[in-house]
C-alpha cells in the first residue's frame, strides 16, 4: 500500500479509537512506515496540533537484536501531549498505559542530516531534563514492527521535570543513574552506560540523519527523547517520581 493511502487508513481509523488496521499487516515495509507517519503527523497539525519534537527509537542494542533491526526509528510528540512534572494525567482514555524515564533534550538550533556528527549534536542541545515517556500498547497483539513505527511507536506524550541549561560540558551521560519510583517504592533503577542505552547524542545524531532522508530536521526548541532507561505499566490512582543523577527529578499522577 503507498504510504499516503496508509496515512489516511490510519488516520480515519484513529478517529474511531481503532488502531493497526487489518489492512496493513505485513504491507508496510520500515521506509515506507516512517512515510506514513509523516503523512499521520500532517494530519494531527492540519487539525490544528503543533509538533513538539522527536523521539528516536531502538536506542539499545538489546532492543535491536530483539528486532533483528539495525535502525534508529523516529516517532513525533505534538504539543498537546507535552506535560510539566507534576501533571495529574486521566488513563480513561489511554488502554495499556506505560511510563518510562528518559531525558529529554532541548534543542538550540537547527540540526539537518546527512552528516551529523555526535559532537555537532551535543552543541546544537540547548538543554536536557528529567524526562518521562508516556506510552500505549495499542496493537493488541499485533507484531509488526513497521506497522508499530507508521503508528508512532506508542508514542502517547512527555512529561518534563528539572532542567540544566546549558548543558555542562563535564556531565557525562553514560554515568548517571535513574531511580524509578512507584507511589513513593522503588520500581525500577539503572544506569547510563551503553549496557542500557546507547550514548545520547549519538542517537541525536543518527536521528538528525534519518529525518534528512525525509526532509525533516530538528528544529529550535523542540524536544527530543532519546530512549528508555526502564518501562513499567501504569494505573489509575499512582504517582511517580524519576530521579535522575546529576539532573534532577521529574513526577507525574494518574487518575
Amino acid at each position: 500500500m503507498h504510504p499516503e493511502q496508509a496515512s489516511e487508513l490510519i488516520w480515519n481509523e484513529a478517529q474511531a479509537g481503532r488502531w493497526f488496521p487489518q489492512a496493513l499487516h505485513g504491507q508496510l515495509t520500515l521506509p515506507d512506515a516512517l512515510r506514513a507517519q509523516l503523512g499521520v503527523r500532517d494530519r494531527k497539525a492540519a487539525a490544528g496540533a503543533r509538533q513538539a519534537g522527536w523521539k528516536v527509537g531502538l536506542t539499545s542494542e538489546r532492543v535491536r537484536k530483539r528486532y533483528g533491526i539495525d535502525a534508529r526509528p523516529f516517532g513525533h510528540i505534538m504539543e498537546p501531549d507535552v506535560y510539566e512534572s507534576g501533571a495529574s494525567i486521566a488513563t480513561s482514555a489511554f488502554r495499556n498505559a506505560s511510563i518510562e524515564p528518559e531525558l529529554c533534550f532541548t534543542m538550540g538550533r537547527r540540526l539537518a542530516g546527512p552528516g551529523i556528527t555526535p559532537d555537532q549534536a551535543r552543541a546544537a542541545v540547548a538543554a536536557v531534563s528529567a524526562g518521562f515517556e508516556l506510552n500505549q500498547n495499542r496493537a493488541g497483539g499485533v507484531k509488526d514492527f513497521p506497522l508499530s513505527v507508521a503508528d508512532n511507536l506508542s508514542q502517547w506524550g512527555i512529561v518534563v521535570g528539572d532542567t540544566l541549561a546549558p548543558v555542562p560540558a563535564g556531565l557525562e551521560l553514560a554515568a548517571l543513574r535513574v531511580e524509578l519510583r512507584r507511589d513513593g517504592a522503588v520500581a525500577a533503577s539503572a544506569g547510563g552506560g551503553a549496557e542500557t542505552i546507547d550514548d545520547h547524542f549519538l542517537s541525536l545524531s543518527l536521528l538528525a540523519n534519518v529525518l534528512g532522508e525525509y526532509g525533516q530536521a530538528l528544529e529550535p526548541g523542540q524536544r527530543v527523547i532519546t530512549g528508555s532507561f526502564a518501562k513499567e505499566d501504569v494505573a489509575a490512582g499512582e504517582s511517580w517520581e524519576a530521579r535522575f543523577s546529576g539532573i534532577g527529578t521529574v513526577s507525574v499522577r494518574f487518575t
